[in-house]
């Protein structure tokens, strides 16, 4: 069996954080011998950081904990969070609750015959502002790279080593889908699963702020110079 790293990133999101986690412990249980939590606080001002550190107090073999003293963003967390872990494989789930970390059951069998499995959310209760960013975020890869890439903004499942190898250069939301690009170029076989999400119950999505929406959208246009117009290898 394969060991896995479940990493969390948390903003505001003290009122989820245990029981996500405690989902996450249930589900390492089952499928591997092997296995650590790594939790990154991202400058909550809520509890988030207290329930942070009585989970690392109950379970101190298992839980690392991170913090940010000043917020970093979604981008930067994930980031930190790949570079801390340590386990073969890193499973990344968010603290809000909105995805099943059970997902990691019926991703196990697939990682034979995939290098990286993408939970490919069903619905997504979103205003149409948000749906509308969304959607471009799927089309505009497929249209200006050749890659489909099911659900980029959603939690994966990916080798340590494969995270090692890519290397990226945006720093906004785009560099999860950077690293789709880039590992499909490379021949990275992407597989994906569908899942249902659950209704958000602590924090505030930020992906599809105008800023955020700015800077990938500039991110996206340099790698598309860089990888397509340049055509240097990926």
């Amino acid at each position: 069996m394969p060991s896995f790293s479940i990493v969390i990133a948390a903003y505001n999101e003290g009122k989820t954080l245990k029981s996500v986690f405690d989902r996450c412990l249930a589900v390492l249980n089952e499928c591997c011998d092997e296995y650590e939590v790594i939790i990154l606080d991202d400058a909550s001002t809520d509890s988030t950081a207290a329930v942070a550190e009585q989970i690392r107090c109950e379970y101190p073999d298992v839980v690392r904990l991170r913090s940010h003293s000043i917020n970093q963003g979604i981008a930067v967390t994930f980031e930190e969070l790949y570079r801390t872990a340590e386990k073969e494989y890193i499973f990344d789930v968010p603290a809000d609750g909105e995805y099943p970390p059970e997902a990691l059951l019926e991703i196990l069998p697939l990682l034979d015959d995939y290098d990286i499995v993408i939970c490919n959310r069903k619905f997504k209760e979103y205003t149409a502002y948000r749906r509308i960013v969304s959607y471009l975020y799927r089309l505009l890869p497929r249209i200006l790279f050749g890659v489909e890439l099911h659900d980029p903004g959603s939690t994966k499942c990916r080798s340590k080593s494969m995270l090692e190898q890519i290397q990226v250069t945006s720093s906004s939301v785009f560099v999860e889908a950077e690293r789709l690009i880039r590992a499909s170029r490379r021949g990275y076989r992407i597989g994906k699963i569908d899942v249902i999400p659950e209704r958000r119950i602590a924090g505030d999505p930020q992906g599809a702020k105008l800023s955020n929406v700015y800077h990938a959208t500039v991110d996206m246009i340099c790698l598309w110079l860089r990888l397509v117009v340049m055509r240097p290898k990926a």
